[in-house]
Protein backbone atom coordinates (compact mmCIF):
# COMPACT_ATOMS: atom_id res chain seq x y z
CA UNK A 1 0.00 0.00 0.00
CA UNK A 2 1.35 3.44 -0.91
CA UNK A 3 1.97 5.93 1.91
CA UNK A 4 -0.11 8.62 2.63
CA UNK A 5 1.14 12.34 2.32
CA UNK A 6 1.30 14.64 5.16
CA UNK A 7 2.01 19.02 5.23
CA UNK A 8 5.35 17.95 5.88
CA UNK A 9 5.86 16.01 2.95
CA UNK A 10 4.30 19.25 1.33
CA UNK A 11 6.40 21.62 2.71
CA UNK A 12 9.89 19.51 1.49
CA UNK A 13 8.68 19.41 -1.65
CA UNK A 14 7.83 22.69 -2.35
CA UNK A 15 10.42 24.28 -0.21
CA UNK A 16 13.14 24.63 -3.45
CA UNK A 17 10.16 26.03 -5.24
CA UNK A 18 9.19 28.92 -2.79
CA UNK A 19 12.35 30.00 -3.03
CA UNK A 20 13.00 30.14 -6.45
CA UNK A 21 9.65 31.36 -6.69
CA UNK A 22 9.91 34.11 -4.72
CA UNK A 23 12.77 35.23 -6.77
CA UNK A 24 11.13 34.94 -10.17
CA UNK A 25 8.47 36.85 -7.81
CA UNK A 26 11.10 39.84 -7.05
CA UNK A 27 11.75 39.54 -10.43
CA UNK A 28 7.99 40.16 -11.82
CA UNK A 29 7.42 43.00 -9.23
CA UNK A 30 10.69 45.00 -9.71
CA UNK A 31 9.32 44.82 -13.61
CA UNK A 32 5.75 45.90 -12.97
CA UNK A 33 6.90 48.88 -11.02
CA UNK A 34 9.35 50.19 -13.60
CA UNK A 35 6.02 49.64 -16.31
CA UNK A 36 4.24 51.88 -13.95
CA UNK A 37 1.72 49.70 -11.71
CA UNK A 38 1.48 50.39 -7.89
CA UNK A 39 1.94 47.63 -5.61
CA UNK A 40 -1.46 47.36 -5.01
CA UNK A 41 -2.01 46.47 -8.43
CA UNK A 42 0.65 43.74 -8.70
CA UNK A 43 -0.64 42.42 -5.70
CA UNK A 44 -3.93 42.21 -6.59
CA UNK A 45 -2.48 40.43 -10.11
CA UNK A 46 -0.27 38.20 -8.43
CA UNK A 47 -3.09 37.18 -5.95
CA UNK A 48 -5.79 36.40 -8.89
CA UNK A 49 -3.47 35.40 -11.78
CA UNK A 50 -0.51 33.16 -10.45
CA UNK A 51 0.33 32.51 -13.58
CA UNK A 52 4.48 33.73 -14.08
CA UNK A 53 4.65 33.39 -18.15
CA UNK A 54 1.30 35.16 -18.45
CA UNK A 55 1.88 37.87 -16.14
CA UNK A 56 5.41 38.46 -17.74
CA UNK A 57 3.65 38.71 -21.46
CA UNK A 58 1.00 40.98 -19.58
CA UNK A 59 4.12 43.08 -18.47
CA UNK A 60 5.59 43.25 -21.38
CA UNK A 61 2.54 44.79 -23.13
CA UNK A 62 1.69 47.17 -20.51
CA UNK A 63 1.44 50.48 -22.35
CA UNK A 64 -0.20 53.10 -19.77
CA UNK A 65 -2.81 54.67 -21.76
CA UNK A 66 -3.10 52.48 -24.32
CA UNK A 67 -3.81 49.21 -22.98
CA UNK A 68 -3.77 46.34 -25.32
CA UNK A 69 -6.49 44.07 -23.79
CA UNK A 70 -7.05 41.90 -26.69
CA UNK A 71 -3.17 41.22 -27.19
CA UNK A 72 -2.85 39.64 -23.94
CA UNK A 73 -6.10 38.03 -23.56
CA UNK A 74 -5.33 36.15 -26.71
CA UNK A 75 -1.62 35.31 -25.97
CA UNK A 76 -2.21 34.66 -22.18
CA UNK A 77 -4.79 32.42 -23.96
CA UNK A 78 -2.48 30.80 -26.04
CA UNK A 79 0.72 30.22 -23.39
CA UNK A 80 -1.72 28.24 -20.70
CA UNK A 81 -3.68 26.21 -23.14
CA UNK A 82 -0.98 23.53 -21.32
CA UNK A 83 -3.23 23.44 -18.46
CA UNK A 84 -5.77 21.65 -20.53
CA UNK A 85 -3.46 18.81 -20.31
CA UNK A 86 -2.01 18.91 -17.02
CA UNK A 87 -6.31 19.02 -15.98
CA UNK A 88 -6.44 16.24 -17.40
CA UNK A 89 -3.22 14.58 -16.64
CA UNK A 90 -4.41 15.04 -12.74
CA UNK A 91 -8.00 14.22 -13.07
CA UNK A 92 -6.78 10.56 -13.35
CA UNK A 93 -5.46 11.11 -9.74
CA UNK A 94 -8.66 12.45 -8.40
CA UNK A 95 -11.58 10.93 -9.82
CA UNK A 96 -12.69 10.12 -6.09
CA UNK A 97 -12.82 14.15 -5.70
CA UNK A 98 -15.90 16.31 -6.63
CA UNK A 99 -15.79 18.88 -8.94
CA UNK A 100 -16.57 21.67 -6.12
CA UNK A 101 -13.20 20.79 -4.22
CA UNK A 102 -11.76 20.08 -7.62
CA UNK A 103 -12.26 22.92 -9.58
CA UNK A 104 -11.31 25.77 -7.86
CA UNK A 105 -7.96 23.99 -7.02
CA UNK A 106 -6.67 23.55 -10.56
CA UNK A 107 -8.11 26.94 -11.27
CA UNK A 108 -5.90 28.72 -8.79
CA UNK A 109 -3.54 26.30 -7.91
CA UNK A 110 -2.58 24.76 -11.11
CA UNK A 111 0.63 25.46 -12.49
CA UNK A 112 3.95 23.92 -14.03
CA UNK A 113 5.56 23.61 -10.58
CA UNK A 114 2.22 21.85 -8.58
CA UNK A 115 1.52 19.61 -11.62
CA UNK A 116 4.77 18.07 -11.39
CA UNK A 117 5.20 17.72 -7.85
CA UNK A 118 1.91 15.74 -8.36
CA UNK A 119 2.92 14.07 -10.56
CA UNK A 120 5.95 12.78 -9.54
CA UNK A 121 4.92 12.21 -6.11
CA UNK A 122 1.63 10.09 -6.93
CA UNK A 123 3.60 7.70 -8.44
CA UNK A 124 5.33 7.18 -5.02
CA UNK A 125 2.40 7.53 -2.64
CA UNK A 126 -1.17 7.92 -2.95
CA UNK A 127 -3.01 10.77 -4.49
CA UNK A 128 -3.71 13.50 -2.19
CA UNK A 129 -6.01 16.90 -2.94
CA UNK A 130 -5.00 18.12 0.47
CA UNK A 131 -0.99 17.88 -0.81
CA UNK A 132 -1.63 19.15 -3.64
CA UNK A 133 -3.72 22.29 -1.94
CA UNK A 134 -1.15 22.72 0.74
CA UNK A 135 1.84 22.51 -1.81
CA UNK A 136 0.01 24.59 -3.62
CA UNK A 137 -0.39 27.64 -1.21
CA UNK A 138 2.94 27.67 -0.03
CA UNK A 139 4.17 28.56 -3.49
CA UNK A 140 1.51 30.57 -3.80
CA UNK A 141 2.96 32.46 -0.87
CA UNK A 142 6.16 32.90 -2.14
CA UNK A 143 5.53 34.19 -5.09
CA UNK A 144 2.53 36.82 -3.99
CA UNK A 145 5.32 37.69 -1.55
CA UNK A 146 8.33 37.99 -3.95
CA UNK A 147 5.96 40.32 -6.46
CA UNK A 148 5.35 42.62 -3.67
CA UNK A 149 8.53 42.96 -2.30
CA UNK A 150 9.89 43.46 -5.90
CA UNK A 151 7.26 46.95 -6.51
CA UNK A 152 8.72 47.90 -3.14
CA UNK A 153 12.53 48.18 -4.20
CA UNK A 154 12.14 47.93 -7.64
CA UNK A 155 13.77 51.77 -7.80
CA UNK A 156 16.64 50.22 -6.22
CA UNK A 157 17.39 47.33 -8.98
CA UNK A 158 18.01 48.89 -12.34
CA UNK A 159 18.74 45.77 -14.02
CA UNK A 160 17.41 42.69 -12.53
CA UNK A 161 19.70 41.09 -15.28
CA UNK A 162 23.09 41.77 -13.93
CA UNK A 163 22.33 39.85 -10.30
CA UNK A 164 21.31 36.88 -12.05
CA UNK A 165 17.42 37.32 -10.90
CA UNK A 166 16.13 35.94 -14.29
CA UNK A 167 18.28 32.67 -13.94
CA UNK A 168 15.76 31.55 -10.87
CA UNK A 169 13.48 30.67 -13.69
CA UNK A 170 15.26 28.27 -15.70
CA UNK A 171 16.86 26.98 -12.17
CA UNK A 172 13.98 26.03 -11.47
CA UNK A 173 12.30 24.19 -15.03
CA UNK A 174 15.64 22.54 -14.70
CA UNK A 175 14.75 21.03 -11.29
CA UNK A 176 11.31 19.98 -12.29
CA UNK A 177 12.75 18.10 -15.57
CA UNK A 178 15.45 16.09 -13.01
CA UNK A 179 12.01 14.77 -11.17
CA UNK A 180 9.71 14.01 -13.90
CA UNK A 181 13.04 12.40 -16.04
CA UNK A 182 11.94 8.73 -16.60
CA UNK A 183 13.35 7.82 -20.35
CA UNK A 184 16.35 8.65 -21.79
CA UNK A 185 14.07 9.55 -24.94
CA UNK A 186 13.11 12.68 -22.33
CA UNK A 187 16.56 14.15 -23.40
CA UNK A 188 15.53 13.83 -27.42
CA UNK A 189 11.78 16.20 -26.69
CA UNK A 190 13.95 18.34 -24.47
CA UNK A 191 16.78 18.69 -27.24
CA UNK A 192 14.49 18.77 -29.85
CA UNK A 193 12.04 21.25 -28.16
CA UNK A 194 15.03 23.76 -27.64
CA UNK A 195 16.45 23.68 -30.92
CA UNK A 196 12.59 24.13 -32.41
CA UNK A 197 12.23 26.79 -30.27
CA UNK A 198 15.27 28.69 -30.91
CA UNK A 199 14.75 28.80 -34.37
CA UNK A 200 10.57 29.42 -34.18
CA UNK A 201 10.92 32.44 -32.20
CA UNK A 202 13.16 34.60 -34.57
CA UNK A 203 10.01 34.18 -36.90
CA UNK A 204 7.59 37.54 -36.66
CA UNK A 205 4.83 38.24 -34.48
CA UNK A 206 5.09 34.78 -32.96
CA UNK A 207 7.30 36.05 -29.65
CA UNK A 208 6.10 33.61 -26.75
CA UNK A 209 3.62 31.10 -28.41
CA UNK A 210 7.36 29.85 -30.08
CA UNK A 211 7.40 27.83 -26.68
CA UNK A 212 3.90 26.67 -27.43
CA UNK A 213 4.85 25.36 -30.51
CA UNK A 214 8.10 23.97 -30.20
CA UNK A 215 7.09 21.50 -26.98
CA UNK A 216 3.76 20.34 -28.93
CA UNK A 217 5.70 19.46 -32.72
CA UNK A 218 8.62 18.12 -30.49
CA UNK A 219 6.38 15.76 -28.55
CA UNK A 220 4.54 14.86 -30.98
CA UNK A 221 7.44 14.07 -33.31
CA UNK A 222 9.22 12.25 -30.62
CA UNK A 223 6.05 10.13 -29.58
CA UNK A 224 5.85 8.84 -33.52
CA UNK A 225 9.57 7.59 -33.38
CA UNK A 226 9.34 3.69 -33.57
CA UNK A 227 12.15 3.75 -31.04
CA UNK A 228 12.73 1.42 -27.90
CA UNK A 229 11.46 3.53 -24.50
CA UNK A 230 14.81 3.47 -22.17
CA UNK A 231 14.30 3.66 -18.91
CA UNK A 232 16.88 4.81 -16.71
CA UNK A 233 20.04 3.56 -16.55
CA UNK A 234 19.51 0.95 -18.95
CA UNK A 235 22.37 0.45 -21.61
Amino acid sequence: MKPVLTFRDAFTDAAPIIVSGFMFGLVFGVLASKAGLTTFATALMSLLVFAGASQFVAIEQWQPGHLPVVGIVLTTLLVNLRHLLMSLSLRRAFLRESRSRLLPSFALLLIDETWALAEHRFKQAQPSLRYFVQAGLLIYAGWVGGSVIGTLVGSRIPDPDAFGLDFTFIAMFLSLMVLLWRHLMDFGTWLLSGAIATAVMHLPGLGDASVVIAAVVASAVVAALPLPQLSRGAA
